[in-house]
């Protein structure tokens, strides 16, 4: 037998052998990296979500899309909040609902936008910041890690956001917001008292649960918590251009446009 040929023969076995070992590994590392059951911790929120648990107005009633606590009862609020929510859920029982921030193509505020439509939100991870991009009116928000609020903020429809990790849960603390927003689709009102704190864990391969507290002495009788279950968008999903004013909805035979003027 020639020793060259087998020489060669043994070399290519050789680097085949290797080449099948280095895919097998690699092979298992992928396998492990897509069948964790529930990512945590810092880097674990990227990509692109879809609010799984979202109520809109052509299939559900007004008081089933009132922001509830996380035992789905009304928040404890003080008498005058809980007549103009009361006023407001009737008006739009009527066929006039009240015009949010959202419907005159305004921010709508936290946690109102974590609550809306079941259309794409972005989470971007980078070092020193979290950024999110919504695709409902093409907003976002700019979060800091590990930092301070302003020593006075000027008050704004998506309010001063800064966020910390502990643990598996990004914790994002909220004030300074403008009182123009409100709570929920349906008007529940706030006033520039309002402090909300969102905790954002993963829950499993494909899903996370956003947790707030809702704390303002000048609406509520106590600070309380509501909860929305987000899911990973499918393969290909992208966050793209929605404009507000292209998607109001159009004018009655009388020229109106359906929700109360401020």
């Amino acid at each position: 037998m020639n020793p060259l040929r087998h020489s060669s023969v043994t070399s290519v076995g050789v680097l085949i052998a290797a080449i099948g070992c280095f895919c097998v590994v690699g092979g298992c590392a992928q396998d492990a990296a897509t069948t964790v059951a529930n990512p945590k911790g810092p880097g674990s929120l990227g990509g692109i979500w879809l609010n799984a648990d979202y109520k809109g107005s052509s299939s559900f009633p007004e008081r089933e899309r009132v922001l509830l606590t996380v035992d789905g009862k009304f928040p404890p609020m003080l008498p005058w909040a809980a007549e103009l929510l009361t006023k407001r859920i009737k008006d739009s029982e009527e066929g006039l609902p009240f015009a949010s921030t959202l419907a005159l193509c305004l921010p709508g505020g936290i946690p109102l936008m974590l609550f809306g439509d079941d259309v794409p939100v972005q989470i971007l991870e980078t070092p020193g910041q979290v950024t999110m991009l919504f695709m409902e009116g093409n907003r976002f928000r700019v979060i800091p890690m590990n930092a301070s609020h302003p020593k006075d903020i000027d008050p704004s429809y998506m309010g001063d956001a800064v966020g910390r990790w502990e643990g598996d849960t990004l914790v994002i603390d909220n004030m300074g917001f403008s009182e123009r927003t409100t709570l929920d689709q349906i008007g529940m009102p706030h006033t520039e008292k309002l402090h909300v704190v969102e905790r954002y864990r993963r829950t499993g391969k494909e899903s996370m649960e956003i947790r707030v507290t809702i704390d303002d002495p000048g609406t509520f009788t106590q600070p309380w918590d509501a909860k929305v279950n987000y899911r990973l968008a499918p393969t290909g999903t992208r966050v793209t251009e929605d404009i507000c004013e292209n998607n109001r909805n159009p004018p009655d035979e009388q020229g109106r446009s359906g929700f109360q003027r401020f």
